[in-house]
């Protein structure tokens, strides 16, 4: 683990804790928390768990029609682990992990496995910023919300043409790594090629005009259901915000919790529903309280399903972070 990343999540996540709580009275929080209907979490079940269904399809689709056959049950061990490593530790180590228990418990490359993350991942955040796009038609969005979406969009646009050209030119690419590789031994040459050759095979899902739109329209059910729970939670809460304010909000916290932040994203999380809430005009009380019950409406089940995978898969903790920190073993 790299300490100093640590300890700037710390930082990150104490100072937003700082600002969220500051001037607050905890009283009108406690009774926001009382006079919420919680019958609402029953509807909003069905979009929580669409949302897990859609990312388990999704990431079925990524992987290379040689491997139509992976079990969709392993996958989803394999994102509900993630999930869990995610919150429980820091630097999002829980890609890392999934990629690595994907590819144990299917027999699969982990340089495959990891691919087809960084895709998914490419893709969650192009649907993200499209979504912010659409808002700024019906809304005028503050400037700290404006600015790291005009700076990340043509950045992961960058990455997915790049993707794509790494599809379209896989043999080219080959050869020039193995021309780069091979007159020196000492690199391991032909073993790097071969991981390479699997982390590339991994975007070939990306050459079909049909898979593509099936990959689109997962992204899009996965982020719409999503909306629709935060939206859910809302109303329990008795917020008067449009439904753009649960679109807002996913987007932001979303895209946010790529800075480091403490374990749990505990502080970060609370100041950028807030912060957004506070965009509509809601009370802060109001709107602190509705961040708490979010927060571990989010992550607490996730996280419980995690370490129940990881139990019934045989995976310890100390484990998954040690391969998720040290790279992955040799492959066949």
């Amino acid at each position: 683990m790299k300490q100093w990343r640590f300890w700037l999540g710390i930082v990150i996540s104490l100072v937003c804790l700082v600002l969220v709580l500051w001037k607050i009275d905890f009283r009108e929080v406690l009774n926001a928390l009382k006079r919420a209907n919680y019958a609402w979490l029953i509807p909003a079940s069905l979009p929580y768990v669409g949302t897990i269904i859609s990312k388990v399809l999704r990431w079925q689709l990524l992987f290379p029609s040689e491997h139509a056959g992976i079990r969709r049950g392993k996958l989803f061990s394999a994102l509900m682990i993630s999930y869990a490593l995610n919150t429980i530790l820091p630097a999002r180590l829980g890609e890392l992990a999934r990629a690595y228990v994907i590819g144990e418990t299917e027999g699969l490359s982990k340089s495959l496995a990891l691919s087809t993350i960084i895709v998914e991942k490419v893709l969650d955040v192009l649907t993200l910023i499209l979504f912010l796009v659409l808002l700024l038609y019906s809304m005028t969005l503050p400037a700290w919300v404006q600015r790291p979406a005009l700076i990340m969009a043509p950045l992961f646009l960058c990455l997915f043409a790049i993707i794509l050209a790494l599809t379209h030119q896989r043999e080219r690419t080959l050869r020039l790594a193995s021309s780069i590789l091979k007159p020196i031994p000492r690199l391991g040459g032909e073993q790097m090629l071969q991981s390479l050759d699997s982390a590339l095979s991994g975007f070939d899902v990306l050459r079909s005009i049909r898979r593509n739109i099936l990959l689109w329209g997962w992204s899009l059910a996965i982020w719409i259901t999503g909306a629709l729970f935060i939206l859910f939670v809302m109303f329990a809460f008795h917020i008067e915000a449009p439904a753009s304010a649960a679109v807002l909000a996913l987007c932001i916290t979303s895209l946010g919790m790529t800075v480091p932040s403490s374990p749990g994203y505990i502080g970060i999380y609370h100041w950028l529903i807030v912060s957004t809430l506070l965009i509509f005009d809601v009370d802060r009380e109001l709107a602190l309280s509705f961040a708490f019950a979010l927060h571990a409406l989010t992550f607490l089940p996730l996280t419980l399903l995690g370490i129940f995978c990881m139990m019934r898969e045989n995976y310890s903790l100390q484990r998954l972070e040690r391969e998720a920190l040290t790279g992955h073993q040799a492959e066949e």
